[in-house]
């Protein structure tokens, strides 16, 4: 039970850092630069502010100096690290894999709020984050560096074809670099094998999400398609995250056409 606590715990302290880097990397702020800030009134906030979850809690989500309500995000971003983290956990207790998937996961979480909130994937964590899933198959005995390189340039290549073909159909960009990288930096963690369960999965949510929204609008399906800004980011971070946890069963699905 211990064990749970710690990992919950670190996944909150992590979350409060990742919501610094959701709210700073957009505006090309320094990370280490200062303390952290309310984002209305620009006040310093002192430690005891930023206990995760806890402080917002306790300031009833408003800002001690100004009043303004906190965003939702702040609280929500820790909540889901902390349950990325213990998930993990369960799922590779003890793993020194822990090392590359917890970045990994946390990472995903990172890109999706902000491709959200600012409709972008920044390289300073997609570029890394390929180059650390390719190292960690280096370091890791369990993974295989041939699969996380092939994975890495394969899913970039993919991307790309699927992007100009998107081009071409709608008559203007609409996937951009940030998810050819996106889904370069799955493949070099998870491996070629993981991209056709992510493209299909992501694939397959981002349609069913657009069709939703398509419906509520009332307008012409293939007009509000073309037209319509989903960002793609999220969908590619649930395929990854699927197929990290749910890797055994997918693969026991294709040997014997049943999940148990």
């Amino acid at each position: 039970m211990l064990e749970y606590v710690l990992a919950g715990g670190l996944g909150l302290i992590l979350g409060s850092f990742l919501n610094v880097v959701i709210t700073r990397e957009p505006q090309r702020e320094a990370l280490g630069l200062g303390r952290s800030r309310c984002p209305e009134c620009r006040h310093d906030l002192t430690w005891y502010d930023n206990i995760p979850l806890l402080s917002y809690l306790w300031l009833q989500g408003r800002c001690r100096y100004c009043g303004v309500a906190i965003p939702w995000r702040y609280p929500l971003v820790e909540l889901a690290s902390a349950l990325l983290t213990l998930a993990l956990w369960i799922k590779f207790p003890g793993n020194i894999l822990l090392l590359a998937y917890v970045p990994f996961a946390l990472a995903l979480l990172t890109l999706s709020v902000i491709d959200l909130e600012q409709g972008l994937l920044p390289d300073v964590i997609t570029l890394p984050g390929i180059g650390f899933g390719l190292l960690s198959s280096l370091v890791f005995q369990e993974l295989s560096f041939f699969s996380a390189l092939v994975g890495a340039l394969t899913g970039a290549a993919v991307f790309q074809g699927i992007a100009w073909i998107y081009a071409k159909w709608a008559g203007k960009q609409g996937m951009g670099g940030g998810d050819v990288k996106l889904l370069a930096m799955i493949g070099a963690f998870l491996g070629i094998q993981s991209l056709p369960w992510v493209i299909f999965l992501s694939a397959s949510l981002g349609t069913l999400t657009g069709i939703i929204l398509v419906l509520r609008k009332g307008r012409h399906p293939k007009e509000t398609l073309r037209s319509l800004p989903i960002p793609f980011g999220p969908f590619l971070a649930i395929g990854g995250l699927f197929y990290l946890f749910g890797k055994e069963y997918l693969l026991r699905f294709l040997e014997t056409g049943g999940l148990f």
